[in-house]
């Protein structure tokens, strides 16, 4: 017979991936006692926080409220480096092309005036020769800001909980969590299924023999679960107008010519097509064997396109077929110097708002509970920040991490 038992601390984070890592280290940095919980080991390839790489920039195209957070993110990353001694990023610029009235450019234009960010703007003429790994075409124009890069996502995560576990947090790998508790004083987080960890990652759960049910009361519960917080918060999602997870594809192109896509001299980009598709790419960050290309909006439309195709988490994407290998490769043939046949491709999830806004702070009903959520497939390159913010609203209510525009009651 199963017994069910109760353990208490402190602080509890649900979800080790992007946001939850950054939270988990910051509060144990500052010696709170917090407990991490993750159905996998961290750095793990099945939710949203893997691909090796993501972009970060500051002349933020999704809107002028993006930029002081993504400038206390870049201090973030910068910190989590040093602490951890190992590479979480890397600046190398950022370009936005596009029509000048494209979303892309313009947003970023408008950012970049907003917050007098230092920028060079393009005409194609000079793009092509700048950039020669792009075509370009006479109505495209481009915005180019050094303050840029890439964050490399498995690694960052694996730093923080490592930090985070030499600080003192307890981190349960192997742990499913079935459901929030709401209390009027103190919330509780469900766990069921606890199968233990891979050795080195992370510790049991305390049980009394045969207990695989178990209640964490805390006085504080996070819950940054990506694709799961639909599930896990049910009620809230519907009072939002819905959370729905979508599938991405990921793909990786050869490299023919290496010095055209050297991250030495090659910005990370977004770009906008003529039919609204937005789409994104790296520079060879794998020693110029091939650069990596991912579809964010898709304003295309045909057989094998996906738009918003939804996705249940715990059964995972649809893995990447010939169709969608065939749209990266229409996308791929924008660029110069690769191979327009995909080595290999990938599939994530993106968790979307209402708004496409992300969702930080305090349940608005619920005390004690915090949800950093949402980020509709450009969050992670704030995760440094965000993770701050949610450890000061844990340990002190309050931050100054300019989060104010993504609070949860600002929809429903």
């Amino acid at each position: 017979m199963t017994a069910t038992a109760e353990y208490t601390v402190d602080t509890v984070v649900v979800g080790l991936g992007a946001m939850g890592a950054q939270t988990l280290w910051r509060l144990a940095q500052r010696g709170v006692d917090v407990l991490g919980i993750d159905a996998f080991d961290p750095g793990h390839a099945h939710g949203s926080s893997h691909g090796e790489s993501r972009i970060i920039r500051t002349a933020y195209l999704e809107g002028t409220a993006y930029v002081p957070l993504a400038q206390a993110a870049w201090k973030g990353w910068d910190e989590l480096g040093r602490e951890s001694e190992t590479q979480v990023a890397r600046r190398c610029g950022s370009v936005m092309i596009g029509p000048p009235d494209s979303r892309v450019v313009s947003g970023a234009a408008e950012s970049a005036r907003q917050h007098e960010l230092a920028h060079r703007r393009y005409t194609p003429a000079q793009l092509s020769a700048e950039f020669p790994g792009h075509v370009v075409v006479k109505n495209e124009e481009g915005l180019y800001e050094g303050d840029g890069g890439v964050v490399f996502p498995e690694t960052a995560i694996r730093a923080a909980v490592r930090l985070a576990q030499y600080n003192g947090a307890r981190v349960w790998t192997g742990t499913r969590v079935r459901g929030i508790i709401p209390d009027a004083s103190q919330p509780r987080v469900w766990v069921t299924d606890r199968e233990g960890s891979a050795a080195g990652t992370g510790d049991r759960a305390p049980t009394d023999g045969a207990a695989r049910e178990q209640t964490i009361r805390a006085r504080c519960v996070v819950v940054t679960a990506g694709a799961w917080l639909p599930q896990l918060l049910p009620d809230l999602a519907r009072r939002l107008g819905g959370l729905g997870v979508e599938r991405r594809v990921l793909a990786w192109f050869p490299v023919t010519e290496p010095d055209w896509h050297d991250p030495e001299h090659t910005p990370v980009f977004v770009r906008a097509e003529s039919d609204g598709t937005a789409w994104y790419g790296f520079p060879s960050l794998d020693g110029g064997r091939t650069v990596k290309i991912g579809v964010h909006a898709d304003g295309a439309s045909g057989p094998g396109v996906q738009r918003g195709e939804r996705v249940d988490p715990d059964i995972g994407p649809r893995p990447a077929d010939a169709a969608d290998a065939q749209r990266l490769a229409r996308l791929a043939e924008r660029l110069r110097g690769i191979d327009p046949t995909p080595s290999r491709l990938t599939t994530c999830m993106y968790t979307m708002t209402q708004d496409q806004h992300f969702l930080i702070g305090p349940h608005p009903r619920v005390p004690g509970l915090l949800l950093g959520g949402g980020f509709s497939g450009h969050g992670y390159k704030f995760a440094s920040a965000v993770g701050r913010a949610l450890a000061d609203l844990a340990q002190q209510g309050t931050t100054t991490v300019p989060i104010h525009p993504f609070r949860p009651d600002r929809l429903g």
